[in-house]
């Protein structure tokens, strides 16, 4: 009877203590889970092997970047310290890029099999994990914070999910980093801008997949659904653009000028290109995350989400139409994961960024947005889970 009571209460020290170890975890995420799921691994695995594309390039790319080279080192700080205009940058640039090396690093263990770049990416979250005590500091701290904690849940959910090279005392060190590090500068949102609030909703429901933590998922769903539909405007929305949830009026305008609201204009257009992504990529980062969970994000604001895509579509080439006054329009490292909901999954039409999409291949890196063509460039529906 002792002998059982002693085995009870190991059993219930190692599901508070390590709760990834869990096979169905209480709280019913899928793993992995985050933006890509492991028949979408398998699937590109297979799509590389054969020389197929857009996978072919895309991968290739991948191991062009320095953030795939097997002798890559990180460069962690106990304080990320992150100024507007980046004054001053005390690890950011760090560790955006080490984030982003993690997630390249996993990505080419699942590819190549090579073990080498599975113990890379353990390495490189290890060392943030031992070393970030300080927070994210700084006017641009809490942003910093969403971006690094979009990409460091994707790489620990691979490598977590497909090896047993990751100690279970390691990946619960990890996972005490995500939420003592960085979901407090994320949780109450932002009153600013909206790439800043939508990239911390799709940080809190990536740390919350990772963590089975459905209280910070459903957190994170919250936010992105309060902040979703005022990134983007349509004309249903009457005269002016729908307020986010907070209540606080978005910036649309930039230096006294405000845009025509037209169907599809993102919020930030009229400050420049980069921003206005910044925040559709993460829009639809939180949402195909869920997706992978079975909620259907998409649905609730796929209108918005193809109007923004068709809008800015139609001023990149190939396509020809003329820019409104004082608006910028360029290529960003993104598109491809909506573009193959929207198109691949569900069959509907958007012309003019199908012919912008092959211009823009493959994708790399910038931030949060992260090898979207190799992960998403035409795989379709791969390993979904049913909607619930």
């Amino acid at each position: 009877m002792r002998a059982l009571r002693f085995a009870a209460l190991a059993a219930a020290f190692l599901s508070v203590a390590f709760p990834a170890l869990a096979a169905e975890p209480a709280a019913g995420f899928v793993h992995p889970g985050v933006l890509v799921n492991r028949a979408q691994l398998d699937l590109i695995k297979q799509r590389v092997a054969a020389g197929a594309e857009p996978q072919k390039s895309a991968f290739a790319a991948l191991l062009a970047s320095p953030m795939a080279a097997l002798d890559y080192t990180a460069s962690p700080r106990a304080t990320v310290e992150c100024g507007s205009y980046s004054k001053p940058d005390l690890g950011c640039k760090d560790e955006q890029r080490d984030s982003a090396a993690a997630y390249t690093q996993a990505l080419a263990w699942a590819v190549t099999g090579n073990a080498r770049y599975a113990h890379n990416a353990i390495r490189i979250m290890n060392a943030w994990a031992t070393t970030l005590t300080g927070g994210h500091t700084n006017n641009n701290g809490p942003i910093q914070a969403a971006w690094c904690a979009e990409e460091w849940p994707r790489a620990a959910e691979i490598i977590r999910a497909t090896t047993d090279f990751w100690p279970p005392e390691e990946i619960a060190r990890f996972a005490t980093m995500l939420k003592t590090q960085y979901v407090p500068s994320l949780i109450n949102g932002s009153d600013e801008n909206g790439n800043k609030e939508i990239s911390m909703a799709a940080a809190l429901i990536n740390i919350g997949v990772f963590t089975d933590d459905r209280a910070l998922y459903d957190a994170g769903v919250k936010m992105w659904r309060g902040r979703a539909p005022a990134l983007v405007y349509l004309r249903s929305d009457g005269a002016a653009p729908v307020r986010p949830a907070s209540g606080q009026a978005a910036i649309w305008g930039n230096k006294g000028k405000t845009p025509q609201f037209v169907d599809g204009l993102l919020q930030e257009t009229a400050r420049d290109s980069q921003h206005a992504n910044m925040a559709f990529a993460s829009m639809v980062n939180g949402a195909e995350t869920a997706r992978q969970q079975g909620l259907d994000l998409y649905a609730e604001q796929g209108a918005r989400i193809r109007a923004a895509m068709e809008f800015q579509a139609q001023f990149l080439k190939p396509n020809a139409a003329t820019p409104p006054p004082n608006l910028e329009f360029n290529l960003h490292p993104t598109w491809e994961i909506a573009y193959n909901h929207f198109h691949d999954r569900l069959g509907l039409a958007l012309p003019l960024m199908a012919a912008v999409i092959p211009t823009n291949r493959p994708t790399g890196v910038n931030h949060h947005m992260a090898w979207e063509t190799l992960t998403h460039g035409g795989i379709g529906a791969v390993g979904l889970p049913p909607l619930r």
